[in-house]
This record gives structure tokens, C-alpha cells and sequence, in this order.
């Protein structure tokens, strides 16, 4: 949660996980910590609630409420230093604000060297500790102030939180076929994504949970492109902006993830992961797309130039032209992976709309995809390599292969989507949703433990399926698995995965923003089908290239000029078009209001000679 300026704060909820010992999940009791400020870092202060939750909420006001016999709502309000606690008192308990400084009384409040406190419950000093007891039934409250006086008006401060929240949200984009009943998620989706940023640095981690409370760049640039979607281009922005100078681990490319509080790279932590790179290419083109913001491109070019120098490079000296081995989208095995290869070429695809000179890479590229990975009803998910031969790796059939075909990598309606989507779902349908592949046993017994089967269907790919159903125009399909997401969520906050038999939500990585930024997409994009598609796309089948349609807003593409090239190009050999392009059009116009300036003078002075 955030106070979507400088304020993060942590909100364990106190509510017990299925074999939490395995999972290593640390055991924290319902409280608030890694209270971070922008420029200064985690502050030491824990607030610990002292309830036993049974139920947590995170509500369309974004404030999050916790129960039990008594029930505590916290409160953010954006732009604000306040940290508002709500407590509903039905029998005695006490809230512990813990710090390592000494605690005073000035002015009819309570202070330290990181906050201010005022509260209508008792409050007791114990060196270091401040306890806010609540002995009688009623309605409390407690302000913290964060390195600033307190406010004391806590009416004023709860109906700035809702007037905020409220003009945060109806700047959203509304998705115009999604079923009213499925709004709220929409929305309450939106804020988890908005809370899940470190609104400082741009970052944002990947959930709540102690375990994911990192910033995963992949997951990460689907936030983004979420947020983008919906209409909230400065959240977006303040992300793509960080990624295009966060460190790199050479060539521009990236680390798996990064320090949530920090932005530095967890540099041992599953590396490499090259689907980076065609994701970055791909969200900025869309930002630039939606905004036509021409000076975000600017700031960008470098490590766009980068990350081009680096895919073309090793496209043009693979073998297999096919770019680097990685761990592919679920970090388990170093191989050649069709998530990564499919969504490089997309973003390549769109750079060479930005106008850099990519259209060689990209269809050799693209070639070398259909030749080695397309396995005759269905794209094997990764490929390992022996002596100068590539061969599938067990298990091939994986739901990852949906998406990049979903967001426009070969049309919708060719043989390679369409046979490839009908042998995924034939395969890994499980209780309603799609699972990663056969036999996954993360989440059952390797690392986390707490689904009781293997095989769990995770929400993500479950999106995957309903992306497909809403570009082609099946509504009612990709619905269907909307409403399976959310009857499958905890209190609308969407999980990882769902156990596979009983069906509850896996907590130990719930919530999980990734998910809800699938379900975003989603829902923007559902669409009635219409009789021809409006999108034109390019696919090379059997080595020829060909114009096919399909329905997309997010993702354009189009045919292009195939030129030889056989070296590694300079990044300003790439870039000079999208340069000269750039320049030359605002030029033009500029010429034409002059020739028209002129004609119109013109025109009017010999009106007037004739008057005369």
C-alpha cells in the first residue's frame, strides 16, 4: 500500500498460511512494517495491531480492513505523510508502535525521531514503545504522522482519501463489453497494481507476499501495460522511465528482478531472463502508441539502442539465429524458449515501426521460430541443443505459448494459433483453469507446499486463454474464465494459483499483481467479433511472408521491407530512420501552413484591390 508519492507500507495480514514452516513463510502477526520514505529508506517503525485476523479486505477507497472480533482499517491518504488506523472495539486489545528511539509528550501528542502519534484510545509510554490500549467497546482511531506534525482532523483526511481514490478511478478507461458484476474487480485490480508500486522509484513488486516482495521485471512490464491500457499513463510512465536506467547486466539487457526499496538488481537470483527485452519494446511502443508522447521516446533511445544492438547481434550469429538461451517464463530450465524467442520478435517488430532498421533480424528470427519450435499441433515451450541439432524438451506442451500469439506474434486465426491453443487447453485444463504444463508440482512439492495436488491452474495463464477468446470475438469464453478468476480469488484479490481439487486460492504468493494485470488486459480487450478482422499482421509460413488480419488495439503490426544483412549493425545505422523520420514530418507541416499562409494573403489582397 502507498501513498502514491513516497510512502510505501508493508501490511502483513496475520492470517495463518497452509505448511508455513516449508514454505520458509515468516511468521508475522497482523501488523504494519517496512514503512519506506523516498530518499530515506525502511524507517524503523513497526506498528503491530495485536488482533488475530480471520478476514482482510483491500476496499474500493484503498483502505484495507482487517478482521476479527475487533477490526482495524488502515488508511493511506494519497499525497499525504498520514497513516490513519480505524479500530472497532468489541473487546479489549492493544496496538504496539514499536520504534528505536525514545518516546514524548508535546502538544497533546506523542513523538519520536520518525513520527507523530495522537489517538482518543489510552496511550501509554514504555521507553521505546508506544501502546494504544482500548479497554471499553467503541469506535477509535489513531493518526501516525510520518516526519510531520499531525493533522488532528480525521474526518478531513478520510474524505480527502475518498475524493482522491474516487478521481484516481474514474480516470480509468471502462471496458466497454466487460459485465457490470465483474467491475469492481476491474477496478479493485487497478489498485492493487497502483499500491503494488514503490511510488519513489517506479518499481513495482510482484505481491505483498513475503516471498514475491520483489520487482520481477517481467511481471512488472505487464503492470505497466495494464495501467497504460487503462489510462493511467503517469504510473506507467514512471516505470518504463526507471527500466530504461535500471542496471543492466551488459549489452542493456536486465536482471530477473530487482530490490523492491532499493531498485538494485538481485544479481544470483535466476539469470538470465531475455523475455526483458522484447516486453520493454513492446510496452514502450504501446505507451507511445497511446500517448504519442514523442519526448518519452527520446529519453528511452539509448537503452532501446542497446537492447536492439544486443538482439540483432546475436540473431545475426546463432546458428539457429534465435536469440540466447535463458529460463524462459517460468525460471526452471536454461533453453531455448518460445515465450522469449515469440515475444522478441513482437518487439523488434515494433521497433522497426519506431523506424529502426530491424526488418532483417526480425524475419530470420521469425523464420527460425516456426522452423524449430512448431512441433506439428502445437509450439514446444523450450528447446535444448545438442552438438548443432535443437530438440524439444520435456514437458513441451505449456500454456506460456499462448500469449505471445495472443498479443499479435502470428494472426489469430492461422493453423499455428489455433491448433496450438486446442492442444493446450485439451492438455491443461484443471478445475476450470489452464495450469503451467503436465505434472508442475511448484506449489505441491518443490519450493512451496501449500496446494494439497500438483498441477494447480495459475490465474495468469488462465488469462492467457481468455486474452485469445476476447481478440477473436468470443466473448462469452473469455468471460467465462473471467468469472473463473474471481471466484477464485480471496475477497477479489486474485491469487497466483488455485489448488487444483479444492479450489481455494494458494496463499503464500496471493495476491499476485501479475495476475490483475492479465485480468486488466483482458477485460479491455474484449471485443464482439466482426466479420473482418481490423489488424493487419505479418507471419512467414513455410518461409514465405504474408499479410494476415486480426482485431487488436494494443498491438499493431504490419508487413515490412526485408533488407540482407549479414553483420552486426551500429545502433545509429539502426536509429537514423526513426531520426529522419522524426524530424522530417514536423518540417513538412510547417511548410504547408506557410504555402497556405501565403496563398490565403494572397487571395485576400486581391479581393481587396478589386473592392477598391
Amino acid at each position: 500500500m502507498s501513498n502514491w508519492k513516497d510512502i510505501s507500507i508493508w501490511i502483513p495480514t496475520g492470517i495463518q498460511v497452509i505448511n508455513r514452516e516449508l514454505d520458509c513463510f515468516p511468521l508475522y502477526n497482523a501488523s504494519i512494517r517496512n514503512i519506506y520514505l523516498g530518499g530515506t529508506g525502511i524507517l524503523n517503525l513497526t506498528v503491530c495491531l495485536g488482533i488475530n485476523t480471520t478476514k482482510a479486505y483491500l476496499q474500493l477507497n484503498n483502505t484495507v480492513l482487517l478482521e476479527c472480533n475487533n477490526s482495524v482499517c488502515i488508511i493511506l491518504p494519497p499525497y499525504t505523510n498520514y497513516l490513519i488506523l480505524m479500530v472497532n472495539v468489541k473487546s479489549p486489545f492493544n496496538i504496539t508502535i514499536e520504534s528505536n528511539s525514545s518516546w514524548l509528550i508535546q502538544d497533546n501528542a506523542y513523538t519520536n525521531n520518525v513520527a507523530w502519534v495522537i489517538s482518543n484510545g489510552s496511550v501509554i509510554i514504555n521507553d521505546s514503545n508506544l501502546i494504544i490500549s482500548f479497554q471499553e467497546v467503541g469506535k477509535y482511531y489513531a493518526e501516525i504522522s510520518i516526519l510531520t506534525p499531525p493533522f488532528k482532523n480525521i474526518p478531513y483526511l478520510l474524505t480527502l482519501n475518498n475524493n482522491e481514490v474516487n478521481s484516481w478511478l474514474s480516470k480509468s478507461v471502462i471496458p466497454k463489453n466487460l459485465p457490470k458484476s465483474l467491475l469492481g474487480e476491474y477496478y479493485l485490480s487497478l489498485l492493487l497494481i497502483k499500491d503494488s508500486q514503490n511510488p519513489y522509484l517506479g518499481v513495482f513488486a510482484s505481491s505483498p507476499s513475503p516471498l514475491y516482495l520483489y520487482s520481477w521485471v517481467r511481471d512488472s512490464s505487464f503492470m505497466a501495460m495494464a495501467l497504460q491500457e487503462a489510462g493511467h499513463y503517469n504510473t506507467a510512465l514512471k516505470y518504463w522511465l526507471w527500466m530504461a536506467n535500471a542496471t543492466s547486466m551488459g549489452n542493456g539487457t536486465w536482471y530477473t528482478r530487482y530490490n523492491f526499496y532499493t531498485g538494485e538488481p538481485c544479481t544470483t537470483y535466476a539469470i538470465p531472463d531475455l523475455d526483458s527485452l522484447g516486453l520493454f519494446e513492446i510496452g514502450v511502443y504501446n505507451f507511445y502508441n497511446l500517448t504519442h508522447n514523442l519526448e518519452f521516446i527520446y529519453k528511452i533511445k539509448p537503452r532501446l539502442c542497446e537492447i536492439i544492438k544486443y538482439q540483432t547481434c546475436e540473431i545475426l550469429k546463432s546458428p539457429y539465429h534465435l536469440i540466447p538461451k535463458d529460463l524462459g517464463p517460468w525460471e526452471t530450465r536454461l533453453a531455448y524458449h518460445f515465450w522469449t524467442e515469440a515475444l522478441n520478435d513482437l518487439g523488434l517488430y515494433y521497433m522497426e515501426k519506431l523506424g529502426f532498421n530491424v526488418s532483417y533480424e526480425t524475419k530470420l528470427l521469425n523464420e527460425s521460430i516456426l522452423k524449430y519450435f512448431w512441433e506439428n499441433g502445437y509450439f514446444a515451450s523450450a528447446l535444448g541443443s545438442f552438438g548443432n541439432v535443437l530438440y524439444p524438451l520435456q514437458p513441451a506442451i505449456d500454456s506460456s505459448t499462448l500469449l505471445p500469439l495472443a498479443m499479435g506474434y502470428l494472426p489469430l486465426d492461422s493453423n499455428y494459433t489455433e491448433k496450438n491453443l486446442n492442444t493446450v487447453v485439451s492438455n491443461l485444463t484443471v478445475n476450470g483453469g489452464l495450469s503451467r504444463f503436465a505434472n508442475d508440482v511448484y506449489h505441491y512439492s518443490v519450493l512451496l507446499y501449500d496446494s494439497c495436488e500438483p498441477s494447480p491452474p495459475w490465474v495468469v495463464t488462465t488469462m492467457f486463454e481468455a486474452l485469445y477468446y476476447a481478440k477473436t470475438g468470443e466473448i462469452n469464453s473469455s468471460i467465462r474464465l473471467l468469472c473463473w478468476a474471481y471466484n477464485h480469488s480471496q475477497q477479489g484479490l486474485l491469487p497466483e494459483a488455485v489448488a487444483p481439487v479444492k479450489g481455494y486460492p494458494l496463499p503464500t504468493t496471493s495476491p499476485h499483481a501479475w495476475s490483475s494485470a492479465m485480468f486488466i488486459i483482458v477485460s479491455l480487450s474484449l471485443k464482439p467479433k466482426t466479420v473482418s478482422q481490423s489488424q493487419t499482421t505479418q507471419c512467414y509460413e513455410s518461409g514465405q511472408t504474408c499479410a494476415q488480419t486480426q482485431t487488436s488495439s494494443q498491438f499493431q503490426t504490419q508487413s515490412h521491407t526485408v533488407q540482407s544483412r549479414t553483420t552486426c549493425p551500429s545502433a545509429e545505422s539502426q536509429t537514423q530512420s526513426f531520426t529522419n523520420k522524426e524530424l522530417i514530418s514536423p518540417l513538412i507541416i510547417i511548410l504547408a501552413i506557410i504555402v497556405i499562409s501565403i496563398i490565403i494573403v494572397v487571395v485576400l489582397a486581391v479581393l481587396v484591390c478589386k473592392k477598391r
